[in-house]
C-alpha cells in the first residue's frame, strides 16, 4: 500500500476512534447558578418588631408589601391634680426598595387634665410619616441595625386657651440580636425626639431616648418581653438646660394570631426619675407616671 493512502486511512482511523472514546465520556454539567443576592435585610430568622413591647425591632417590610395598624397609647399620672391622655394612630407601612420601608400616619387625641378644681380638656389631630432604613442584618452582622426618621405635627385645641401646632422630628436607631434562635431575643433602641412648639417664637425641647428589651417565645407565634427605658427632657434641641429625667420599666405581649394578623401590649411604670426644681422622687411633670400601649397591625 502506498504510504500516502495509509497515512490517510490512519488519521480516519484515530478521530472516529476519539469521536467514540469521547461519545462515553458524561457529559459535561453547566455552570452553577448563582446564589441569591443577600442584603442586609435578608434574614434567615424575622423577628416581630412589635415583640418587645414599647422597644421596637430592626426588620423592614419586605418591597412591594403593605401593611396597615391602629396603635392605641395611654398615658396617666400628673404630679398635681389629675390627668390622663388616650391617642391613637392609625398607619399604613409599604415596603418602597430593598431595606427602605415608609409608613405615613395620622394622629388623633384627647386629655382630660385637673388642677386645683380647674379642667385643663384638651383635643388634637395631627400627621406624620416615619421612614425606616436597614443598615445592618443579623445574618451579615450579628446585629441587625435600622436608621429611622420621624417627622410629624400635632396641632392641639385646648379648652379655654388659643390652638398651638408642636412640629416633632424623631431620629432614632433600631438595634437588635437573637441571643437563642426560636426562644429569645434582644432589642435596644436609641432616640432623639426634636420639638418646635407654636406660634411664633416657637418654644423648642427635646428628649432623648434609651431602651432595652428581652422578648421570649414562650409559644409558636407568641412573645412576653421585659423592658427597661430611661428618658431625658431637655429645654433645648440639644443636650443642655435639663428639665428633668424619668426611668421607666414594664411588661409587654405580642401574639401573631395569624400569618396576617398580630396584636401586642405593652405596659411601663415610672419607678425612678427626677424634675428639675420639684421635689420628689419622680419627674410627674415632664413624664406621666403610668404608660400603657394596644397595637392591631395586619399585612397583605
Amino acid at each position: 500500500m502506498p504510504l500516502k493512502p495509509f497515512a490517510l486511512a490512519l488519521a480516519a482511523s484515530a478521530s472516529l476512534a476519539t469521536l467514540s472514546f469521547a461519545a462515553d465520556l458524561p457529559s459535561r454539567k453547566g455552570a452553577p447558578a448563582a446564589p441569591p443576592a443577600v442584603s442586609a435585610c435578608t434574614e434567615s430568622e424575622g423577628i416581630p418588631t412589635d415583640a418587645f413591647g414599647f422597644t421596637t425591632g430592626s426588620d423592614v417590610a419586605d418591597p412591594g408589601s403593605f401593611g396597615p395598624s391602629l396603635t392605641y397609647g395611654g398615658a396617666y399620672g400628673t404630679r398635681l391634680g389629675s390627668s390622663n391622655s388616650h391617642g391613637l394612630m392609625l398607619q399604613g407601612s409599604y415596603g418602597l426598595a430593598p431595606c427602605l420601608e415608609v409608613g405615613p400616619y395620622l394622629l388623633g387625641g384627647m386629655s382630660n387634665a385637673s388642677f386645683g378644681g380647674v379642667s385643663a380638656d384638651e383635643r388634637s389631630f395631627g400627621a406624620g410619616i416615619e421612614t425606616k432604613y436597614k443598615i445592618l442584618g443579623r445574618d451579615m452582622h450579628g446585629i441587625g441595625l435600622t436608621a429611622v426618621i420621624d417627622p410629624s405635627f400635632n396641632r392641639a385645641d385646648p379648652d379655654g386657651a388659643g390652638r398651638f401646632t408642636t412640629y416633632n422630628t424623631g431620629l432614632r436607631l433600631f438595634i437588635d440580636k437573637t441571643l437563642i434562635p426560636g426562644k429569645l431575643y434582644s432589642a435596644l433602641n436609641l432616640s432623639h425626639d426634636l420639638t418646635w412648639t407654636g406660634p411664633d417664637p416657637y418654644g423648642r425641647s427635646s428628649t432623648f431616648t434609651i431602651g432595652g428589651s428581652l422578648a421570649w417565645q414562650v409559644l409558636e407565634g407568641v412573645y412576653l418581653s421585659g423592658e427597661v427605658r430611661h428618658q431625658r427632657a431637655h429645654n433645648t434641641l440639644g443636650f443642655s438646660k435639663e428639665a428633668g429625667y424619668a426611668t421607666f420599666a414594664g411588661p409587654g405581649v405580642f401574639w401573631q394570631a395569624s400569618k396576617q394578623f398580630a396584636i401586642s401590649a405593652a405596659y411601663n411604670i415610672q419607678v425612678a426619675g427626677k424634675a428639675k426644681g420639684q421635689p420628689g422622687d419622680l419627674d410627674l411633670t415632664n413624664f406621666s407616671q403610668h404608660l400603657v400601649k394596644v397595637k392591631a397591625a395586619y399585612s397583605f
